[in-house]
């Protein structure tokens, strides 16, 4: 590990590089799985990487798990200190580029959408949309990062709502079903067949946001997503 950072109360970001290895091969939007040796136990956990392709460097984005088995152990770990991991993998990947899109994330569930921008806004014109949904202002990961890509890039759009709002909050609130409407924008019915809808976080979440897509006339194809939980 090279680094780490506190995003938010027990949610850290974290930098690693593999040593030997100029590139790390991945796909924006895949993870890793971290594996710790306990009680001659190998036990493993899946983590989105949340960095841009950068040579043989790469950063996770994860909050502590009370009691969790391997979450513990990477909060503990020291600048200097090794992991053993496997990977990368997955499928939460970008599948159409150029087409209209939209993410959908709470929490720790930004990890790959943050991969998948830094990565993509730079190499090729997106139109997309980013709806993030946290309890807490302070729970709003990467906001300064984010604010700045949607300032920069014309094609982005980003869309934070907070289901428990202090008085000072002056932006969206509530679950980020309640911004469904917004955040597709759709002109005309026949405009639904032009999204792609990507949603990650906690499987209850998923699956509200699943059933009110299929619910409009989304095709399960133009649904892609990744549950935490």
């Amino acid at each position: 590990m090279l680094s780490w950072r506190e995003l938010a109360p027990e949610v850290h970001h974290f930098e690693f590089e593999i040593p030997d290895v100029p590139v790390l091969e991945f796909t924006p939007g895949q993870f890793i799985s971290v594996i710790e040796n306990k009680d001659g136990k190998e036990i493993t956990r899946a983590y989105s990487i949340a960095s841009p392709r950068d040579g043989n460097r790469f950063s996770l984005c994860l909050n502590r798990v009370p009691n969790g088995l391997v979450s513990p152990y990477l909060f503990s770990l020291q600048p200097g200190q090794e992991i053993e991991i496997q990977g990368p993998l997955g499928y939460f990947t970008l599948r159409h580029p150029g087409r209209r899109t939209v993410f959908i994330a709470t929490g720790t569930g930004i990890a790959p959408f943050r991969s998948i921008l830094l990565d993509h806004l730079p190499r090729m014109r997106m139109h997309c949309t980013l709806l993030f949904g946290v309890r807490y202002e302070y729970g709003l990961l990467y906001r300064d990062e984010l604010e700045t890509l949607a300032a920069q890039y014309e094609g982005f759009r980003f869309v934070p709502t907070l289901t428990r709002p202090a008085e000072t909050w002056n932006g969206r609130t509530g679950r980020v079903l309640a911004h469904l409407d917004e955040v597709l924008a759709l002109e005309t019915p026949e405009d639904l067949s032009t999204i792609d809808v990507y949603i990650c976080g906690l499987r209850e979440m998923v699956d509200d946001v699943r059933k009110e897509l299929k619910a409009r006339g989304l095709d399960r194809k133009q649904i892609i997503y990744e549950k935490y939980d």
